[in-house]
């Protein structure tokens, strides 16, 4: 017959069992979640620490603060200053990522920064535009956004320096330095190209740092840049009072000239106005829009070299100007006359485009939505197109004058209308 204290016993013992097993499983998952968070806090020091020493530490300020703490960062550096005998032209080329299998190439998360040696030609494209920062009348940059397919949107900056001493380390020494950045931005993929401000700041301002640091490092003679917005250059208002619409044979009533440069760079220019005035219509062959813009150094054969690419140069075996009617329909596009010049000014060989954009009446021609322009009326944008040029090349305060351009010669028309084989 079983003891009385049987039943309480074992009940006493499979309560003190499940206590024994609550503990167990609670201080499991104590451990594993203080274990998780060490290695969190394991990650985001080894991140912090990847960004203060890697890529000279140009981008601890823009990036210390943001690391993540749920991937460990990954660093890819090559060519950190060239050495002499080696070919390739990178200065500086860093990358620190986070997320993706594939590493920094294939990251979820990337921040670049590079610097290379130009020897012959870049796209003016890339560094001309609204910089943020205050920038000296030798160097060009700006600013923008992209949104690469396997990362997410990045604020982008690029920024050409001079540097009179050059950059030792190639065959030849090279005096211009381009720098491009790319930072990681809190956009999403459907404002990608909506980058707030201070973010396009934040990759200008480190555009700035990287080419301060090589120039030290390379003693290359370059000004140092400001890394914080300041007061802005002294402005040319002057720079574009040349193009004005009298005398251009040009549509009457208000003109608009907005986006013209205020600011002197040495390296490019430009000046642009159009008819603006909702009062009347223009007249059959008017000038409705004129402009011009120069590129020196290497700039020059990088812009020339992108018109080349779309046919938008003088052909020199082309057929000869204005010696037999050419036929212009009606397209939706404004076709432009666009005259070239070449120069030698104070930042280097230098080209010249400067435009004319005439009015079509297609209700003037015997055809509707189709006129001709016979060869008198081609001399005729001939001489309006020349008459912008020669005002460009001649004002005192225009970008010509300022960069002390000499011995130009013409180059060569490219009328958008006529047909090319």
């Amino acid at each position: 017959m079983p003891e009385k204290g049987a039943p309480r016993r074992r009940r006493r013992t499979w309560l003190v069992a499940a206590l024994t097993v609550t503990l167990l499983a609670a201080s499991s998952v104590t451990w594993f979640a203080v274990s998780r968070a060490e290695e969190r806090e394991d990650r985001l020091d080894a991140n912090r620490e990847l960004v203060a020493r890697g890529c000279a530490g140009l981008l601890r300020e823009e990036l210390y603060s943001a690391v993540p703490d749920d991937e460990r960062g990954v660093l890819d550096a090559y060519g950190t200053l060239l050495q002499p005998g080696q070919e390739s032209r990178a200065l500086l080329d860093c990358t620190v990522a986070w997320g993706g299998d594939g590493g920094a190439s294939e990251a979820d998360v990337r921040a670049r920064v590079r610097a290379e040696a130009v020897p012959d030609r870049t796209s003016p494209g890339g560094v001309t535009g609204d910089f943020g920062l205050p920038l000296p009348p030798t160097a060009t940059g700006s600013t923008g956004a992209a949104d690469p397919w396997h990362t997410g949107p990045v604020a982008t900056s690029s920024l050409l320096v001079d540097c009179p001493k050059g950059l030792e380390g190639r065959g030849r020494s090279v005096r211009d330095l381009l720098v491009s950045v790319d930072l990681p931005t809190g956009s999403d993929e459907s404002d990608a190209y909506d980058v707030p401000k201070a973010e396009r700041l934040a990759a200008a301002r480190t555009a700035a740092k990287v080419a301060n640091w090589v120039s030290r490092k390379q003693g290359c003679g370059s000004e140092p840049l400001r890394t914080e917005p300041g007061a802005a250059p002294a402005k040319a208002p002057e720079l574009c009072a040349w193009l004005s619409p009298k005398g251009l044979g040009s549509t009457p009533g208000k003109w608009s000239f907005d986006g013209n440069d205020s600011v002197y760079n040495r390296r490019a220019g430009a000046c642009g106005g159009q008819w603006d005035d909702t009062a009347g219509s223009p007249g059959h062959l008017t000038v409705k829009a004129a402009g011009a813009e120069s590129w020196s150094g290497v700039l020059a054969s990088g812009a020339y070299g992108e018109y080349a690419d779309e046919l938008m140069v003088p052909d020199p075996e082309g057929p000869a100007s204005h010696d037999k009617p050419v036929p212009v329909e009606r397209s939706g596009d404004d076709p432009q006359l666009a005259l070239w010049a070449r120069s030698e000014c104070a930042a280097g060989p230098t080209y010249h485009r400067v435009t004319v954009t005439p009015a079509f009446d297609f209700d003037y021609g015997t055809k509707e939505g189709k006129v001709v322009l016979e060869p008198k009326d081609q001399r005729r944008l001939s001489r309006k197109v020349r008459t912008v040029l020669d005002r460009y090349l001649a004002a005192p305060e225009g970008w010509p004058r300022r960069s002390h351009c000499r011995r130009t010669t013409i180059v060569g028309e490219v009328a958008e209308w006529r047909e090319r084989d």
